[in-house]
């Protein structure tokens, strides 16, 4: 486990949430990479809790698929499953292009437009600079603009767990998912919000994620081509084995 200051150490309020989200994080950023053992009692240990709030934590990332319980065994870091992964495209899509087209076209605010464009700048800035956190975290934040403005939140709930494994794979595999065509595709889909043509934003919104699925597809083609869909890939952007990352002192 990353070791933690004193000072950053979870209080007893709100500790059940503190320590999911942190624990979330850190599989998604890949700092607890796949397969990495997660023992309860080290984890308690470092965020300065008592087991149960993490063993409830453990329970709730089991049921969004990042960690895995072998019965009398070990809890671990869920592998990427690629599967899984392919499968939920279409689905993140079709929600995010209803999304779009089910509002007027007076929601498309100039305040909210101009904060997707400073998402898109984000983006940008992300990838020249080679952060793919950064531009995890920019593309996420443009999407869930856009998704906001339905002001549906079941939608924005549904969205939000269809895309917890991509976002795995999106910093993992950061260097052939995001590009300067990425930040392109968004500035389409700003276009036709700007110019009131909802039609030609929600067609944008599905070209950007359909875009998406074929860079995955060619991630597979060439990390695993002789494994079908790969479920169990390891391996960074380079094609280097994940490992843990090591304690900071």
């Amino acid at each position: 486990m990353p070791e933690l200051p004193p000072g950053e150490r979870i209080g007893r309020l709100f500790v059940h949430d503190e320590v999911y989200q942190r624990l979330r994080q850190w599989i998604i950023e890949g700092q607890l990479a796949p397969e990495t053992r997660l023992r309860d009692k080290e984890i308690a240990e470092t965020f300065g809790v008592s087991r149960t709030p993490v063993r409830e934590s453990l329970l709730r990332l089991e049921a969004e698929g990042l960690v895995i319980t072998h019965p009398n065994r070990s809890t671990v870091v869920a592998p990427l499953d690629w599967p899984v992964v392919l499968d939920r495209y279409p689905l993140i899509w079709t929600l995010e292009r209803y999304a779009v087209t089910t509002v007027s076209a007076d929601v498309w605010t100039p305040d909210l437009l101009t904060r997707l464009a400073a998402y898109n700048r984000d983006l940008n800035s992300a990838v020249s600079h080679q952060d793919a956190l950064a531009a995890t975290k920019a593309d996420e934040a443009f999407h869930a603009a856009l998704v906001s403005a339905a002001r549906n939140p079941e939608l924005q709930h549904i969205l939000a767990e269809l895309k917890t494994p991509l976002a795995r794979v999106e910093v993992v595999y950061f260097h052939q998912i995001f590009s300067q065509q990425s930040v392109r595709e968004h500035e389409q889909i700003l276009q036709g919000l700007q110019t009131h043509n909802v039609e030609q934003a929600a067609y944008a919104v599905e070209q950007n994620w359909r875009q998406s699925l074929d860079r995955i597809h060619r991630i597979i083609a060439v990390e695993a081509p002789n494994e079908g869909t790969a479920a169990n890939l390891k391996t960074d952007s380079e094609g280097n084995p994940l490992r843990r990352i090591p304690r900071e002192h």
